[in-house]
């Protein structure tokens, strides 16, 4: 053998393909590696250490057993933060899904009917190769920013504390109280003897952009502005983002043209630009060039031409 032992180290819970290896032949799942990068689990003395330093420490007591054999370099990916340029380590995590079938089959059905129009027309072929093999939506981000997930995590007073992973202790609402309620209701007891921790992590960006074009117009109350302007009539993004979220509340569409640009929009307005007092009077796209109309509070209406 030229390279390696010919043996085959399995993580499943420390690397995406292992994952998948685990689940088709029901291996165990175990996490050596804690939140804060420590060795964790049944590890034996490199408990608690920080990972490289429990790296070497393993290389020093197979030395000391005579198992090392020696190391070669071997050039493969390593997952780097684009923000603190730390060395990735994955791990598993609990996190919310949404199904996302059905959803698909209409936001292709609409597509298919005329009913919403992408422009240009050949990013279609994207938009049917994705929604036709779509699978659950991940909507939960472990970051620091962000619409935080209304979930929260009940635990009943005189009762063993449940397992954070049991889905049956956990309820949603659009408030603590409203939770709270919805819990004692659940598991039949009197509120009092429930005490609720809400999830940390926040919903995927994609996901909070998606309810921007409803919420922003008195969403969930049947507003007028709701019924006037929505769905919008032209959507302008970025080819990337097309699949963002198809559909908008109670299966509607948000717009119903989708234009999509090829990068970046970069506008150039010589002497001046759009100003706070401005709002967007009218859009018209002409060969590749977008035109704004805006209007002025003094009534006065500019021509803006964007290229890119």
């Amino acid at each position: 053998m030229e390279f390696g032992t010919g043996a085959v180290k399995i993580t499943p819970s420390h690397d995406p393909k292992d994952y998948d290896v685990g689940l088709r032949h029901k291996l165990p799942f175990l996490t050596i590696i804690d939140d804060d990068g420590l060795i964790c689990g049944d590890s034996g003395e490199f408990v608690g250490m920080k990972r490289f330093d429990a790296h070497k420490a393993v290389q020093k007591r197979l030395e000391d057993l005579g198992l090392y054999k020696g190391k070669e370099d071997n050039p493969m990916v390593v997952p780097v933060c684009s923000r603190s340029k730390d060395i990735i380590e994955p791990i598993p995590k609990p996190q919310w899904y949404v199904a996302c079938d059905d959803m698909a089959a209409k936001a292709v059905e609409v597509v298919e009917s005329g009913k919403l129009k992408i422009i240009p027309d050949y990013h279609t072929v994207t938009w049917y190769k994705w929604l036709r093999n779509s699978k659950d939506w991940c909507i939960s981000r472990q970051l620091w920013w962000g619409h935080r997930i209304p979930a929260y995590f009940v635990q009943i007073q005189g009762q063993p504390k449940a397992e954070f992973r049991d889905n049956n202790y956990w309820v949603t609402g659009r408030s603590y109280e409203e939770a709270l309620s919805k819990a004692a209701i659940k598991f039949n007891v009197h509120p009092d003897v429930l005490s609720l921790s809400q999830d940390e992590n926040v919903l995927d960006t994609r996901f909070s952009s998606g309810i921007f074009p409803f919420s922003t117009m008195g969403w969930p109350d049947n507003t007028p502005n709701l019924q006037a302007y929505y769905p919008g009539t032209l959507l302008e993004t970025g080819h990337p983002l097309l699949l963002g979220d198809p559909l908008g509340h109670a299966g509607t569409i948000p717009t119903r043209k989708a234009y999509l640009q090829r990068g970046e929009l970069m506008v150039t307005i010589p002497r001046e630009s759009l100003g706070v007092s401005d709002w967007v009077w009218d859009i018209a796209v002409y060969n590749r060039d977008t035109v704004f109309l805006a209007c002025r509070e003094d009534g006065g209406l500019r021509r803006y031409t964007i290229k890119y």
